[in-house]
Order: C-alpha cells, then sequence, then structure tokens
C-alpha cells in the first residue's frame, strides 16, 4: 500500500506536468493565433474604418517592460466584414476576434448612421462575442484613441474594459452596453438608449508616444466622463459627467457615488459619498393625460461640509438633508426638462406606462416622442444620511 507522502508526491509531479504542458499548449495556440483586445470601428466618405488593437505578448515577460503593450492596425472597407478581412491580409496568424473586451465607435458613425444596424452585425458574426462592451469616442477617432498608451496598463482596450468596470458603482448597469442588450431595447422601443463615451485631455500626438508614460504627470490622459443619448437608435445629444451621474441616480441602482449639493441658507456645500440610491416611476393619472411621479430614495454618508453651521446636532443633520434634497429635486427637474425639449424618454416612462396600461401604451406608442415632451412629471427626492458602517448591516 502506499503511502501518504508517496501519494502526495505523486499528485505533486503530475500538478506540476499537467501545468508545464497546458503553458506549452498556450504558447503554441499564442503562436498561432494574434489576440485582439479591442475593436474600433467608424466611418468617412468611402466607407467604413476598421482599427484593431492586438496584444503583443513580448510585454508580459520579465524581459519586455520596455515592450509596447499591443499594436494597432486599420483598414478600410465598403463594409465592415471587408475591412477585417483586409486586415487580415497583414498577418500570417489568424485573428482572434472572441478575445475583444470593448468596441470604440467613432463619433461620426453614430451621428451618420445610428446603432442598429452596427447591433445587427455584431450579434451575426460568430466571431465578435455579442456581450462586448461599446463605448464612442468624442473628440477623437477611435484608431487614435486604440494607439494611446496608457499609464499602469499598457493595453488601452483592457484598460477601457477597466474603466467600465469602475463606472458600474456609480452608473449601475448604464456601463454595460453590448449589443444584445441595445438590440432588445430597440425591438421594445420603450426606452431611449443611452451609451458611455469617452474623452481625451491633451494632444493626441502626446498619447500614442511612450514618453506619455514615462512622466510623472502624463501628457494624455483619457477618462470615461459621460453618457450619449440616442432618438431611435440615432445619436441626439451627450450628457455631461454631473447629468449622467444624475440620470444614474434616477434610472438604476447605485452602489456606490460622490455627490456634491448647496447649502441653502448659508454659503458652501456639502459632499456626500457612498451614495446608494433607489428610483421608481409611478402612474398618477389612470384616465386623463398620464401623468408621473418619479421618487428617488438616496442614502449616503457626510464625507465634507463647508457651510458655516454646527453639524453635530439633530436638527443641523436634518436641515442638510432637507437642503440636499431640495438641491437635488432641482438638478433632476433640469435634467428631465431637458429630455422632454429633446423628446427623449431615457427614464422609462413609456414603459411605465406599458407594464402598467399596455393598451393604452398602444394608443400612444407611435408619437410617444410628442406625448412625452408633455407630459406633468413631478420629482420627489428623498436623501436619509448614514453613519459611517450602518450600510454594512442593511
Amino acid at each position: 500500500m502506499l503511502r501518504k507522502s508517496n501519494i502526495t508526491l505523486y499528485l505533486a509531479i503530475g500538478l506540476i506536468i499537467a501545468l508545464v504542458v497546458s503553458k506549452q499548449v498556450q504558447d503554441n495556440m499564442l503562436n498561432k493565433i494574434s489576440v485582439i483586445s479591442a475593436i474600433g470601428i467608424d466611418k468617412n466618405k468611402k466607407g467604413y474604418i476598421v482599427t484593431i488593437q492586438k496584444y503583443n505578448p513580448a510585454a508580459t515577460s520579465k524581459e519586455g517592460a520596455a515592450e509596447l503593450g499591443s499594436y494597432t492596425y486599420s483598414a478600410q472597407g465598403r463594409t465592415i466584414p471587408e475591412a477585417i478581412d483586409r486586415i487580415q491580409n497583414k498577418f500570417s496568424r489568424t485573428v482572434f476576434l472572441e478575445s475583444v473586451e470593448v468596441a470604440v465607435l467613432g463619433e461620426t458613425l453614430v451621428k451618420s448612421e445610428g446603432v442598429n444596424a452596427l447591433a445587427d452585425y455584431f450579434l451575426r458574426e460568430s466571431n465578435l462575442p455579442s456581450n462586448i462592451r461599446w463605448v464612442i469616442s468624442k473628440g477623437v477617432k477611435p484608431d487614435k484613441l486604440l494607439q494611446i498608451i496608457m499609464p499602469i496598463q499598457k493595453v488601452s482596450g483592457t484598460r477601457f474594459e477597466e474603466m467600465l468596470n469602475r463606472k458600474r458603482e456609480s452608473w449601475g448597469n448604464l456601463s454595460d452596453m453590448t449589443a444584445d442588450k441595445i438590440k432588445g431595447m430597440v425591438l421594445q422601443n420603450r426606452t431611449e438608449l443611452t451609451i458611455p463615451y469617452i474623452t481625451k485631455m491633451g494632444r493626441t500626438s502626446k498619447g500614442i508616444s511612450k514618453s506619455n508614460i514615462e512622466k510623472a504627470s502624463p501628457d494624455l490622459t483619457v477618462e470615461i466622463e459621460g453618457l450619449a443619448v440616442f432618438q431611435h437608435q440615432r445619436f441626439s445629444y451627450w450628457l455631461s459627467s454631473q447629468e449622467s451621474n444624475l440620470y444614474a441616480l434616477t434610472r438604476t441602482k447605485i452602489q456606490d457615488t460622490t455627490m456634491v449639493t448647496k447649502c441653502r441658507k448659508q454659503s458652501g456645500y456639502v459632499t456626500w459619498k457612498d451614495m446608494r440610491s433607489k428610483s421608481v416611476i409611478h402612474l398618477l393619472d389612470k384616465k386623463g393625460v398620464p401623468s408621473f411621479l418619479l421618487q428617488v430614495q438616496i442614502k449616503a454618508e457626510m464625507s465634507d461640509v463647508s457651510c458655516k453651521m454646527d453639524t453635530s446636532t439633530v436638527q443641523a443633520i436634518a436641515q442638510l438633508e432637507h437642503d440636499a434634497e431640495h438641491n437635488l429635486q432641482n438638478q433632476i427637474n433640469h435634467l428631465i426638462a431637458k429630455t422632454q425639449n429633446k423628446k427623449t424618454d431615457i427614464n422609462g416612462f413609456g414603459e411605465t406606462l406599458y407594464r402598467k396600461q399596455p393598451d393604452r401604451w398602444d394608443r400612444v406608442k407611435n408619437d410617444w416622442d410628442s406625448v412625452y415632451s408633455t407630459v406633468p412629471i413631478r420629482i420627489r427626492v428623498r436623501v436619509d444620511l448614514i453613519e459611517p458602517g450602518e450600510f454594512s448591516s442593511q
């Protein structure tokens, strides 16, 4: 009978052999394919411009610290597949699109063509995962954006993925716009689309140089600034960073964000951190013209107060909560008024009408843009201060 020590030894040897074989298989696969991290798509008068960002495996080795994390290749075609085929012709290895994490859409593309046909293409193309997350490049072409050399993360496509993951805390599922999700919203046609957009700060020519990551303060940085709003799958307008944060508070369940509100009776501001929100839309009028109540419940910790007041009393805390409610309610009112003026129901008031009164929705759905622009909408915000550590008990 084998001793336990011998069995353990055999298991350890087997594990080592398995790891070595697995590493060899992985290396052989990487030597036969070109792993793609991101794809950029834009359009001009001649057709589509497609850019792919290819991982550089050498950059992950100990000796590859000075290597670029990725390389980009672009081609133009009358269609997107034709452009991808022309890029493939530049490689001796198969282009592995199944690894794509992010699709960067050009500003020209979404303004001229919208996103419906693009979503159809992503869902039909078996080599592209349908859960690729979409972002729009504002003020910079996708091919240039994917060339930018990022601090910390060498591969910009992977960096964009990390940024979108971080945005989940302040935007919830609004940061996860994929072809299948977009197509589902298009088919329902009850709520308008919003897609995150990326902007740059600095000169593009500086960002595509290695010197961009060789300084304590990079010459160019990028950020996911806000959300692009669509009307019937065509681009309509941009929401600023502040507007996007407000919209997220009213649209989805937020787990963690920070906002600043004004004090009403004193000059100064209150910074609220770890904000968590829950919103619900009520249909108020069931017979005449539809009207709605948007309720937003917020729980947050107080991070900083610059108002000249003693914050140690219950009355002072209640006053700050009331001030925040008033301030946020005004801001949300302005945001809703903007969406009504633009005839873009991004909050889902039409969805509420459909769920509560489907027959009534059928009568107005073809003219919902105009109806939405005139419906009465009331906003009610409640803010409750939560002491540090209290979240963990909820």
